[in-house]
């Protein structure tokens, strides 16, 4: 069988330091028996994105996931997204189509979940909460018998709305609770169903590095006082997973591990691009503000409405929760008088023109763009930290170069690459509809709390990790010499992983296997079947006609509209994002 675990922001980086110090002897053995890559995120590198390319063998400008929401078009308005934005098949229903029995337990970006699985359980984003909704899993049954089992689905995550005194600690213990007893169900599934394909995912890598790098770090300029070696113990758990899946799945198993982005640190300064905009003529705030009162006005619903009515709260409301998350984005805003603005997303320093025609405020003429996106590039190259002199920007992006696709329209207009101070990314926060009064300043102990609306000690990086091992996997000596590493990317890691299950990649697929490198070549040579450097005969790569492809795609409306949130999953998907500090 084909056995796929996914660690979260899991990164060379931070394993290679706990592998060789002996903490982490099952991935030892995985590196050992197979072979190793960095693995290039998605822009952005966060985790609906990167696991849906991972997913598809697509970039976000194909598969058409591209952040957690997107704009809606013709408005100042964002929606949350979920797997029906998705625009093309997954690898999970590919496997599916070509016969295999397939199971997928706590794959973000997967709700609603997909029926061709024998079984899926969906990731972090499902809105068990706030809806009673029934799309969580597939078979529909299958979520009441594990909470009977197992009194829990271990999906949910640590809830992370209000860090008080005491709350590393007790967020530690469910960290390592939460693997354990993931790994007990999926264990369980394997040894008492029989799969093909089996896929787990583990958010803990990610919320450990977020809230609990300040306390290994002594040369963070966040660091602090708190329970240390947190980040090494989940690692540690984590291993004991993987030797458990391992050992569950077969000798004869093939094993990917996989992850969607790296982890570091973050810095104790952050940037406000709505206000260095404003500062720059480019952006200008209303007289009245209105983005801090936006701001005030959620956080105080959030205070006042215990969590578990705040989605029945929003329910009642259609479209509550997005409006008033789209108010705390872009409230503030003098549209008539602004060329550009930002999200202000922590993840994802970029900028939108406010353009004709496209914007319902608009100003920017479409004959002006290339101008002022120049123009927009050459400040931002020229912008700088003024606590130690340093260009805050190391490079700009316009977005034709780096999406490609029919949804390359909803990346921004232009994308950053930040330096990083010392190793430490920069935050970022609201300008608060011209509040906030400098473009970059020291954030307070109280803003670098963690809790939501605050800004955690970690943060994300481009590069995660991909270790392939099994009967049909050679193994290679220098894998573990970090400098003698090969890159791939998120979709080659999908696509790899679909070759090893057996089927080849489909026409619109951008990744390659890493692994059987000449899958692609043979194929486009037009050979119906080939058989790999291991021996193993792999299924021609679909024609658009194939039926296989056709099984796959039939659960995809390509024309039709994705099915949103309702009101109260929404609501409840949006404050699970923030409180997992992927919103402001």
């Amino acid at each position: 069988m084909l056995l796929v675990v996914a660690w979260d922001g899991a990164c060379f980086e931070v394993v290679d330091d706990f592998v060789a110090a002996g903490d982490m002897p099952a991935l030892a053995a995985l590196l050992e028996r197979g072979r190793a890559w960095r693995v290039r995120s998605t822009v952005p590198p966060v985790t609906f994105p990167a696991w849906t390319s991972f997913m598809t063998g697509t970039g976000p400008a194909r598969h058409g996931i591209t952040d957690f929401a997107v704009r809606d078009p013709g408005a100042y308005r964002v929606r949350f997204v979920n797997s029906t934005y998705r625009r093309q098949p997954t690898i999970w229903s590919l496997l599916a189509a070509a016969g295999k029995r397939v199971g997928v337990y706590a794959m973000p970006a997967t709700y609603p979940a997909e029926k061709s699985c024998a079984l899926q359980v969906c990731g972090f984003d499902t809105p068990l909460g706030a809806s009673g909704a029934e799309g969580f899993c597939h078979p529909r049954t299958l979520g009441d018998q594990l909470m009977k089992r197992y009194g829990s689905l271990a999906i949910e995550g640590v809830p992370q709305g209000r860090i008080e005194e005491g709350w590393h600690r007790q967020a530690a213990s469910r960290l390592l609770a939460t693997i354990a007893l993931r790994t007990t169900i999926v264990c369980d599934l394997l040894s008492e169903q029989s799969f093909d394909v089996f896929a787990v995912h583990y958010m803990e890598s990610d919320t450990v590095a977020h809230h609990f790098w300040q306390f290994d770090d002594d040369a963070s300029p966040r660091t602090r006082q708190g329970p240390r070696s947190t980040i090494r113990e989940v690692y540690r758990a984590l291993d004991r997973a993987l030797a458990r899946l391992v050992a569950v799945a077969g000798d004869d198993a093939d094993v990917v591990l996989v992850s969607d982005h790296g982890s570091g640190g973050c810095s104790d300064r952050a940037i406000f691009w709505n206000r260095w905009l404003a500062d720059g003529g480019w952006l200008r705030f209303t007289s009245g503000g209105g983005g801090a009162g936006a701001r005030a006005l959620r956080r105080a619903a959030l205070k006042l409405v215990p969590a578990p009515l705040q989605a029945r709260l929003f329910g009642r409301f259609a479209g509550a929760a997005s409006r008033l998350e789209s108010r705390a984005r872009f409230a503030g805003i003098d549209w008539v008088n602004t060329s550009a603005f930002s999200d202000e997303l922590p993840y994802y320093p970029s900028l939108w023109l406010n353009l004709k025609g496209r914007e319902p405020g608009g100003i920017i003429e479409r004959g002006d763009v290339d101008s002022v996106l120049r123009d927009l590039a050459a400040a931002a190259m020229e912008f700088r930290d003024p606590f130690d002199g340093g260009r805050v920007v190391s490079a700009v992006r316009r977005r034709e170069e780096l999406f490609d696709g029919p949804f390359a329209a909803l990346a921004p207009d232009l994308i950053f690459e930040l330096r990083q101070p010392d190793g430490y990314s920069y935050c970022a926060g609201s300008s608060l509809g011209g509040a906030e009064a400098s473009a970059m300043r020291r954030l307070s102990a109280y803003e670098m709390r963690g809790a939501k609306g605050g800004s955690t000690s970690g943060s994300h990086r481009d590069f995660g990790l991909m270790v392939v091992a099994g009967t049909r996997v050679g193994s290679s000596d220098a894998v573990t010499a970090e400098p003698l590493r090969a890159c791939c990317t998120m979709a080659d890691a999908g696509v790899t992983a679909l070759a090893l299950g057996g089927v080849a990649a489909t026409p619109a697929m951008e990744g390659c296997s890493v692994v059987d490198c000449e899958v692609r070549s043979a194929l486009a040579a037009g050979g119906q079947t080939f058989v790999s450097e291991s021996g193993d005969e792999v299924s021609a790569m679909p024609e658009p006609s194939d039926p296989t492809l056709a099984r796959a795609e039939q659960s995809i409306d390509y024309y039709g509209s994705p099915h949103a949130y309702d009101a109260a999953e929404e609501a409840e998907v949006i404050e699970r994002l923030r409180s997992l500090g992927y919103l402001p």
